[in-house]
């Protein structure tokens, strides 16, 4: 994935993609509580998880948006970026490497 310079350096980017991952917890407790509530427990953890995954959503689509801003006039269209924002959740990179 060919990421711009740019990118890995910029804070909205990094927070953009620490809140999906943020947002990935969130899903999985979302999950998680659906089996509960299927089991026949109180819908608390559901609860829990949609606020989790809705404030990561909102935290990771303003980074997004803001970090497209600062970038060059050339830049990424949104799905290509979209792709490059998946792919740094799952990718992390060693701090050697980002020099």
């Amino acid at each position: 994935m060919d990421v711009p310079r740019e990118l890995q350096y910029n804070g909205h980017w990094r927070m953009a993609v620490w809140a999906l991952r943020v947002g990935y917890v969130g899903l999985a407790v979302a999950i998680a509580g659906l089996i509960v509530m299927w089991l026949g427990f109180t819908p608390w953890v559901l609860a829990v998880g949609e606020i989790i995954w809705l404030a990561a959503a909102v935290v990771t689509l303003a980074g997004f948006f803001w970090s497209r801003h600062e970038l060059p006039e050339t830049r990424p269209g949104f799905w290509s970026m979209r792709f490059m924002l998946i792919h740094d959740t799952v990718h992390a990179r060693p701090s050697a490497q980002r020099s």
